[in-house]
């Protein structure tokens, strides 16, 4: 699977170079003979064209036709200060959570700090035993300043809870107070309060914008959160959570 994962990363890259064809000028004379490469002077005094760095000079009489190369536009990608990206996707691995793949959706708002840095912020919401609205920060780092790029990004945040937990036995623990009182356990049960966690979410992908102002993108990356609850008589629970984050989204500015 990883080396499957590793040639489709491979050919999404190298495709937008094999579609990248090198255009020339031609010039075609009345002897049959054909020149390519870049025409300098087109005129009814002279014909000019450099190629492979020899010039060559022509009268118009001697020139049959010409073809101009059809100049396209470099793949430059929309360079605004800003840019809004939304995005759905799954939280794949059990880490001992009822839901072996969380559903996930994101949105953030993001400014330009250098030539390809960017920061920003956002919120979601998240699925999980309970559910979640993850505020968070973002540091994006796009590769290129092209339309298909890759980049590099990291989330971290904290995980606001939205509702408490359902009914569920839990084990409270009593610290011994003297001789007398050693302390000891009892058995509970019934709703905790749910009081959230850090979360940090490193990922990699690619995004690619087919207009000026509208892309999409994907990625893939490692995932951590941690969850707080308390319960009565001061019972507390940690729970952390090791996830692969698989997202795709839109991208607009």
């Amino acid at each position: 699977m990883k080396k499957i994962l590793n040639l489709l990363i491979a050919l999404i890259l190298l495709v937008p170079a094999f579609g990248q064809k090198s255009k020339k000028d031609v010039v075609y004379l009345k002897t049959g003979a054909v020149i390519r490469g870049q025409l300098l002077t087109y005129d009814l005094a002279t014909v000019k064209i450099n190629s492979a760095g020899n010039l060559w000079v022509f009268q118009p009489s001697e020139v049959d036709s010409v073809s101009r190369a059809l100049k396209t536009k470099p793949d430059v990608g929309p360079l605004k200060n800003y840019f809004f990206d939304s995005s759905m996707g799954v939280l794949v691995g059990n880490s001992g959570n009822a839901q072996k793949a969380p559903f996930s959706f994101m949105t953030s708002v993001n400014f330009r700090v250098l030539d390809k840095l960017y920061v920003g912020a956002g919120l979601g919401a998240e699925f999980l035993e309970e559910t979640y609205m993850p505020a968070f920060a973002q540091i994006q780092y796009k590769f290129r300043n092209t339309r298909f790029t890759p980049f590099a990004n990291l989330q971290f945040g904290y995980m606001v809870p939205l509702e408490d937990s359902n009914n569920q036995n839990y084990t409270n623990y009593y610290p011994p107070y003297s001789d007398y009182y050693p302390g000891g356990q009892t058995q509970a049960s019934g709703k905790l309060k749910t009081e959230g966690g850090i979360v940090i979410n490193p990922s990699i992908g690619f995004q690619r914008f087919t207009s000026e102002n509208f892309g999409w993108f994907f990625s893939f990356g490692y995932r951590y959160h941690q969850l707080n609850y308390s319960g009565d008589n001061d019972y507390k629970l940690e729970e952390n959570y090791s996830r692969l984050s698989l997202k795709i989204g839109v991208i607009f500015n």
